[in-house]
């Protein structure tokens, strides 16, 4: 299992008068994820390391207590294990909590499934460097699939320069403000993306907003951009693309889908012609509506469309990560409280349906809402009544309620991880979206869209596509569906210096890769795709098999690396899972 990655450090101090170096210096080698990370260490003082984010040296490792240790630096340097509930071990021997045990040039310290190695004089590494977007999002399936598992959240940054910059002085001065655990990604020319683990989004904002004062502080002007897990999205297709979309509006506050759901929505192909009407015919009512469909494929801007075209147009449009909230945050934030409900309420706060009167409340992700959180959900759908913490009488909203999902939750009913009276309540009126690559008329025009989008907002001329370019677009199977278009276009229009987009600006090896079929959303009628076989004689094949072989070939894509395959398909991997077994696919041995 590979070493948890370092999130925290704040060490400081001046060398002189070490206790173990004629030229007063020490430093710590961790090991982790990222390779070795040498850490100086201060003169003297007290280092305590742990998982709190007052650590001066923050470990991103589950089994690391949030005090875990602490290190004294005097005439000697000792550790003292904190009582942490899992134990440091030094030189390969467990020390007794809470007492100081003496450390040497080369000791090993354990803690968790972290190491570290202490040595003298200064660090002769870098602390870290600059990776590939690439690279960045291989590891952010790992974080995420971890994130879940964990129960955990980590945050995707952008940082955008306004201006053209040295690289070189760039990347020094966000490396030098950046925490161990956070690794820089070079995104294109004046792009760049922070991946940080096991941070909350205050402390997120707070790094960012250094990186902004001392990019500012070298006459070097920026925008920021951020995207929480699972707050903003539960996949990497999603945070990539909700960071791309914020940065591109100048503004973290920005929604989700606002880039998206601007006038100039792209509907060419015939199914979007007849999803959009059936749409504007159910915004006329004021009944529940399910948008199904793929990851990335457009449920919210669907979702805003149907806002639009209601009576209700001119009420607030609330959106909602169901797989952010808790049953303490629909407690507060979603019913409000009343003043001395519990330490810490001064004053009456409105819950967020209330301040929604008369408008529409988006559910989207609703297939990962926790089956408590549904419970409390489905009253409030059948009593239209909130309770707020601390109240003894119920309040009455007028709100419509939209949901999203691209789970099959007449799957989730069966396995009892949705609740079916829920499912029926949301379910009146179901909106499908259809996924990209059955839609590919659009894949030109949605580039262009972009493009303009972008060029506009930086004072530009748009370029225009190259027909090898095109063709690359329009063959491209898009598992990402709308999202990864856009995510493309938007760096290749970075890359772009001159008037047309090449195919040297797309990720060609990855476009190039044979279409993987992704299996039919719930409800949605199943193409007759028959195989290859003598010429004019194909015979259908039924839908299991087909579903088969695309699992196959993700598989096989993937290097039968079963997280990654599971979101090339767009599925949860539980789901993936659970088709492996059904259909007798071998798993790789390790």
């Amino acid at each position: 299992m590979p070493a948890p990655t370092i999130v925290d450090q704040k060490l400081g101090g001046s060398p002189a008068d070490s206790p173990h170096d004629g030229d007063g210096r020490l430093h710590l080698v961790i090991l982790g994820r990222d390779g070795a990370v040498p850490r100086a260490l201060p003169v003297r003082g007290q280092i305590l390391i742990g998982r709190d984010d007052e650590a001066d040296l923050r470990l991103a490792d589950p089994r690391a207590s949030r005090h875990h240790a602490r290190i004294t630096i005097g005439e000697t340097i000792e550790i003292e294990d904190l009582a942490s509930a899992n134990g440091t071990r030094v030189r390969d021997q467990p020390i007794s909590p809470r007492t100081k045990v003496r450390l040497e040039r080369g000791d090993a310290i354990a803690i968790g499934g972290t190491l570290m190695i202490l040595q003298s004089g200064a660090p002769e590494v870098s602390a870290r460097r600059v990776w590939s977007h690439g690279y960045l999002e291989t590891r952010l399936i790992e974080e995420c699939g971890r994130a879940q598992n964990d129960h955990s959240s980590l945050a995707l940054a952008r940082v955008h320069l306004t201006a053209p910059a040295s690289a070189i002085l760039v990347e020094e001065i966000i490396t030098n403000l950046l925490r161990g655990g956070e690794l820089l990604a070079a995104y294109a020319p004046g792009e760049y993306e922070i991946l940080m683990l096991g941070t909350n989004p205050i402390a997120a904002r707070v790094l960012l907003d250094g990186v902004v004062a001392a990019l500012r502080g070298r006459q070097i002007d920026s925008t920021t951009a951020l995207a929480i897990y699972p707050a903003d999205g539960t996949s990497p297709q999603a945070l990539i693309g909700r960071a791309a979309e914020r940065v591109s509006a100048g503004t973290v506050a920005a929604s989700a889908g606002t880039a998206a759901g601007q006038p100039g929505v792209i509907v060419e192909s015939k199914a979007m012609r007849n999803l959009h009407a059936l749409a504007h015919r159910a915004a006329a009512g004021n009944s529940h509506v399910l948008i199904v469909g793929e990851t990335g494929a457009g449920k919210e801007v669907l979702a805003e469309t149907v806002h639009r075209a209601s009576p209700r147009a001119a009420k607030p449009f609330l959106a909602l990560n169901c797989a952010a909230l808790t049953e303490s945050l629909v407690e507060s934030e979603l019913f409000g409280y009343e003043r001395g409900a519990f330490t810490g309420a001064n004053q009456a706060k409105v819950g967020l349906l209330e301040a929604a009167a008369g408008g529409t409340v988006f559910l989207d992700e609703i297939g990962e809402m926790p089956l408590p959180t549904q419970a409390k959900l489905l009253r409030v759908l059948e009593t239209r009544q909130v309770l707020r913490v601390g109240a003894t009488q119920t309040r009455a909203i007028d709100v419509r309620f939209l949901a999203a999902t691209n789970r099959d939750l007449e799957e989730e009913v069966a396995e009892k991880r949705f609740r079916e009276d829920l499912y029926f309540r949301l379910n009146v009126i179901t909106l499908e979206i259809p996924p990209l690559r059955e839609r590919p008329e659009e894949i030109e025009p949605l580039a262009r869209m972009f493009l303009g989008r972008l060029a506009e907002a930086v004072g530009r001329s748009a370029p225009v596509l190259s027909a090898e370019s095109l063709a690359l677009l329009r063959g491209c199977a898009w598992p990402g569906n709308i999202r990864e278009l856009r995510n493309v276009i938007e760096r290749a229009f970075v890359l772009c210096a001159g008037a047309e987009i090449t195919a040297d600006h797309l990720p060609v090896e990855k476009m190039r890769r044979r279409p993987v079929e992704a299996p039919p959303a719930a409800g949605a009628p199943h193409a007759k795709t028959p195989p290859t076989g003598e010429e004019g004689s194909a015979e259908p094949r039924g839908l299991k098999e087909i579903e088969r072989q695309a699992i196959v070939d993700a598989l096989e894509r993937c290097h039968f690396n079963q997280t990654r395959a599971a979101e090339l398909l767009g599925m949860p991997r539980r789901t993936f899972c659970k088709r492996l077994r059904e259909y007798a696919i071998p798993r790789p041995r390790a």
